[in-house]
């Protein structure tokens, strides 16, 4: 083919060649981003975090020489934990390959190993260290949901003033439901993260596939326009938290998505030029313009700005159909109206159509029959006398 070449028998325009390319290179970017910027620094945070929580608990112990034989059993029992959780969360070359399928359910059950060992170590706690933990115990109330709060803002305060034995129980009792929060929002981050991966493969057949069809410029100009304004909305900045990663997972899909809106936004675009609701009369006929394949060419410059402003307001796309779905209803109830209308009238008139039609041929035929006998010839009347 002349604008084209042929791969493994296989021809198709240069232009759909380079579309499928780009949209297979997102593709691997995409899991290369999750294996390393997500999952990566995930397990490095985790490992960190157990190897802190290991020298955490040596420090908030006894002494060494005053450990009792009950408390080394609890320590030992910390320390299991604490390698199980290490190797969980491995990072060796084949957890690396393994993590291209990456879900996050290795780095919830390492942190729930950490969350158990911490609190089984609040049984060999030196007394100042969990007098301290209390206080602190205090401040994290926030975390929890408002009738948990008021739940242990009591006894947190009376267990300071408690026995060693009650103030740990106490302790370690709420850590529980304080550790259960942050796994419970932990799990939430990891399952929005999930379903926008998910989404975002999708996304990406369903742009593989546009772009074999022809539409690869449309898709392009699309993905720069949300590319942009993902830009734009990090480099303005705003408020800050900790998402385990779940911010690249947003922006993802914000390229994906341009891409996606230009090509509906377009066609929704014309559509409505050819229901004359919308006059774009500068871009001339869209349907036309959107017959695929679509080249780069100089009468495709404005089709193609108009498809990165559908891809960099991410709300266009979203307001046209809602004016579309209000054009349409007004429409709609308009004929509806009609159509009362027009009943009403039949209803004063008391027939119908098919009434008003059979009523005109009833009548009709009563007047050929009229008119049939005096067409008809008249018989000579009889002489007055008789016969002769």
């Amino acid at each position: 083919m002349p604008d084209g070449f042929c791969v493994g028998g296989v021809c198709a325009p240069a232009s759909v060649w380079a579309g499928g390319i780009l949209w297979l290179l997102y593709g691997l970017l995409f899991l290369l981003i999750r294996v390393f910027l997500v999952a990566g620094m995930l397990r490095e945070l985790t490992r960190a975090e157990i190897e802190g929580t290991r020298r955490r608990i040596q420090l908030e112990q006894k002494e060494p020489e005053a450990v009792t034989p009950s408390e080394q059993v609890v320590l030992n029992h910390v320390e299991a934990l604490l390698q199980q959780a290490e190797r969980t969360v491995s990072w060796t070359f084949g957890d690396k390959v393994k993590a291209l399928c990456w879900n996050g359910g290795a780095e919830l059950a390492a942190w729930r190993l950490i969350h158990d060992a911490e609190r089984l170590a609040v049984n060999a706690m030196a007394m100042p260290h969990l007098k301290a933990r209390l206080q602190r115990a205090l401040g994290d109330l926030s975390e929890l949901p408002p009738a948990r709060q008021a739940a242990w803002k009591e006894p947190l305060r009376k267990a300071l003033d408690q026995s060693e034995v009650e103030a740990r129980a106490t302790l370690s009792a709420f850590l529980a439901d304080l550790y259960e929060a942050r796994d419970g929002q932990f799990m939430l981050v990891l399952k929005l993260q999930n379903m926008l991966t998910f989404m975002v493969l999708v996304g990406l057949l369903i742009g593989l596939a546009l772009a074999i069809a022809g539409y690869g410029p449309i898709l392009l100009s699309g993905a720069t326009g949300g590319l942009l304004s993902r830009m734009a909305r990090v480099y303005r900045g705003g408020r800050r938290t900790p998402d385990y990663g779940l911010s690249w997972a947003t922006v993802f899909p914000a390229p994906l998505f341009g891409a996606l809106s230009a090509w509906a936004g377009l066609h929704l675009v014309a559509i409505l030029q050819n229901q004359q609701i919308l006059s774009l009369e500068a871009l001339g006929t869209l349907s036309q313009l959107l017959t695929p394949p679509i080249a780069l060419q100089k009468d495709t410059v404005p089709l193609l700005a108009l498809g990165a402003l559908f891809g960099l307001s991410e709300r266009l796309l979203d307001r046209m159909v809602e004016k579309t779905e209000e054009l349409w209803k007004k429409q709609v109830e308009e004929e509806e109206g009609d159509k009362r209308k027009k009943g009403g009238e039949e209803s004063q008139t008391g027939m119908g159509p098919g009434a008003i039609a059979a009523r005109r041929f009833q009548l009709q035929v009563e007047l050929e029959e009229r008119k049939l006998p005096e067409e008809l010839p008249r018989a000579a009347p009889p002489s007055p006398g008789g016969e002769g």
